[in-house]
């Protein structure tokens, strides 16, 4: 029981709250919500708080509302500053990684590489902010409970569609490290899953309206909304519970793997002198050629399970398909340990413009021979390619001359799948291409059943890179019903299974060492992956036929 002290004293500190909210500037809301929104990006471990950090903005949102008398110039501007406000500072807190690329990479100032990561990132961040929220709201004219529904819909319409350079969503940054709610991503992927922190800051609007302003808003429509949140709930967490208990009894079904994922924590200096010095080059192969030994002594005799050693981005020393000697040496390693080898490596053609660069992951059989290959398709501005080289010759040389680091790579045009045999399939995107939404949803279903990312860090130093990363693969994990091994230069190497949950042991930032995990592969299949457009259309539906109720029954597009 609560004493009716303790019931005056929370009456009390709600009171309080309401009333600083009331009178909180307009900058002060911006702030608020850009902090929140900070610490709910991965590496804080304060991702729960992605339920509550937009409460600040919605509220700012809604004052524009009341005060559209001010005209729509006004209002539009109110908007754009607020929504940019609340990006920046998001950008500030979740992607330091960012701000240190810029230094470390780039060669830039400290000052210059925060301004790059408020302006540059924080436009990507208030862009999705403007889409998703404020522009509903620039239409709405009356503040009742009918324009919930319309603008939660409205969000899961748009959200999978906003252009950003790095994929999230805020469902994806909300609920990772909940394992049953998020099994849900494989009907309606991370995106969806918005419906349950986006709907809680919306209800939570509603629940203002009614006690603080006081606005003539049904009981039980207030009811209706909360009864049908808290059955979404109900029944998301009904889902993953089925879904972990069925995997837990089928996953040891399948064809076994030997994976073995070598993290050797190359650093700058040998990096630079691998590319000059051919003796270095040789010598670093030489190391991972000796750490691949001793990793695979470690596997039980087990001759008719397939093996793979796999070397993270930027340590192969060479260019594959055009150094003869570092070829061999592991053409001939495969052979003797009879095991496939897959690294990322670099090779060119050659073009009337002149040599044409890609990135690319190659996978040799235990024969000694190339299975396959892979070109990279997702390319970081900046970092991989220079956006509008050909059309502003004179900029791109000025961008050459003052990041030296610059690589300049061309993209590729398939969804490559890799066979290890008849039975293993894997698939082996390249660093950032595991934010973008389709690379590896379509390398799923072209069969792939694993996904090996090969990563290098090394420019982001010790950040919360690795993370954002990680958290990347976890929904692509969940989205696709496909296991991932993520294997970095510099760490966090890990292997994450297809509920988007850690299998064995992990390596930290900096840690030299090996992975060795045994594991069954399956097809498995995915709604969301093979029905993608399905789920969106039914977004659609569900937002026409939120608006014509609200704009019929509840008149939120009429002025007052």
């Amino acid at each position: 029981m609560i004493s009716k002290k303790t019931a005056v004293s929370i009456d009390q500190s709600r009171t309080s709250v309401a009333k600083f909210l009331i009178v909180c500037p307009s900058w002060c809301l911006i702030l608020i919500s850009g902090i929140l929104l900070g610490l709910n990006a991965p590496g804080r471990r304060t991702q729960f708080l992605g339920m509550i950090s937009l409460f600040p903005f919605f509220l700012l949102l809604d004052r524009v509302v009341v005060h559209r008398q001010c005209g729509w110039r006004k209002a539009f501007a109110t908007v754009v500053l607020s929504c940019f406000g609340t990006g920046s500072i998001a950008a500030l807190l979740g992607v330091p990684w960012l701000t240190h690329a810029a230094h470390v990479f780039g060669q830039l100032p400290w000052v210059v590489g925060y301004l790059i990561t408020a302006v540059g990132y924080g436009l990507e961040v208030a862009l999705v902010l403007f889409i998703c929220f404020a522009l509903p709201m620039m239409f709405i004219r009356r503040r009742t409970w009918w324009d919930i529904p319309v603008r939660l819909c409205f969000f899961l319409m748009v959200e999978p569609f906003c252009p950003r350079l790095f994929h999230w969503s805020f469902g994806g940054l909300t609920f990772t490290g909940f394992p049953w709610i998020s099994q849900l991503a494989d009907v309606i992927g991370a995106s969806g899953l918005g419906v349950y922190n986006i709907g809680f800051s919306l209800l939570a609007v509603l629940m203002w309206r009614c006690k603080v302003e006081k606005l003539p808003i049904p009981r039980r429509a207030v009811r209706g909304l909360v009864f049908g949140y808290l059955l979404s709930w109900g029944m998301g967490i009904a889902y993953g519970v089925w879904k972990v208990e069925a995997w837990q009894a089928s996953q040891a079904e399948g064809a076994p793997l030997h994976l073995i994922a070598l993290q050797p924590n190359i650093s700058f200096q040998q990096l630079r002198s691998n590319a000059l010095d051919y003796s270095a080059r040789e010598r670093t192969l030489r190391e991972l050629l000796d750490n691949s030994i001793h990793a695979l002594d470690g596997l039980p005799e087990s001759p008719s399970v397939s093996k793979v050693v796999i070397w993270p981005e930027s340590t192969y020393p060479a260019a594959y398909f055009k150094e003869d000697r570092l070829r061999l040496l592991v053409n001939d390693f495969a052979r003797r340990y009879e095991t496939s080898i897959l690294f990322h490596s670099v090779d060119w053609d050659m073009t009337a413009a002149g040599r044409q660069f890609y990135g690319v992951a190659v996978l040799v059989g235990p024969d000694g021979k190339v299975r396959g290959r892979y070109d990279k398709i997702f390319r970081i501005p900046f970092g991989e390619y220079i956006p509008g080289a050909r059309i502003f010759p004179s900029y791109a040389q000025w961008v050459r001359k003052h990041i030296p680091n610059i690589s300049e790579f061309h993209e590729g045009k398939e969804f490559t799948v890799l066979d290890l045999s008849n039975e293993l399939r894997v698939c082996a995107p390249i660093c950032f291409d595991s934010f973008s939404p389709t690379i590896i949803r379509n390398m799923a279903r072209n069969g792939a059943m694993l996904v090996i990312n090969l990563s290098n860090l090394i420019w982001f130093g010790n950040t919360t890179a690795s993370e954002h990363l990680e958290m990347a693969l976890r929904w692509k994990a969940i989205e696709n019903r496909v296991p991932v091994l993520l294997v970095s230069n510099n760490g966090k190497s890990l292997f994450i299974d297809a509920l988007g949950m850690d299998a064995g042991k992990r390596l930290g930032l900096f840690e030299k060492g090996y992975l060795s995990h045994s594991i069954f592969l399956q097809e498995r299949f995915s709604f969301y992956r093979e029905y993608t457009h399905v789920i969106h259309l039914l977004f659609v539906l569900l937002f026409i036929v939120s608006t014509v109720l609200a704009a019929v029954h509840g008149r939120i597009f009429d002025k007052k």
